[in-house]
């Protein structure tokens, strides 16, 4: 049986739905699309990974981000945590692609 995964029936975008996405669009075969998104995908975490910034026009910028160790509190039991220093993967939407999504929500209310 083939599944037929449609965006609105999914609210997940994977890696599958990604190459049969490739595979309807470009006739590639299924299992060259997935190389391919194998390989961006690997590209893209290695960048960020070396510290290099990544821009994708009209989706965002993934960075990353040093954050200083600090004192935590553990809301519940009000016991302090050392949070070590670490470096976090920041994701700025693009103006473009912020004003497609505030315009979805405006049509829908």
């Amino acid at each position: 049986m083939k599944k037929n995964i449609s965006y609105l029936q999914k609210n997940t975008i994977t890696r599958e739905y990604l190459a049969r996405a490739i595979k309807r669009n470009t006739g590639l075969h299924i299992s060259k699309a997935s190389v391919i998104i194998d390989q961006i995908i690997d590209l893209l975490s290695k960048s960020i990974c070396s510290g290099q910034t990544v821009k994708i026009r009209l989706f965002g910028k993934f960075c990353t981000k040093f954050k200083n160790a600090r004192i935590g509190r553990n809301p519940k039991t009000m016991v302090e945590a050392d949070i070590p220093a670490r470096q976090i993967i920041q994701f700025k939407v693009a103006p473009t692609l912020k004003k497609r999504i505030n315009s979805n929500i405006a049509s829908i209310q």
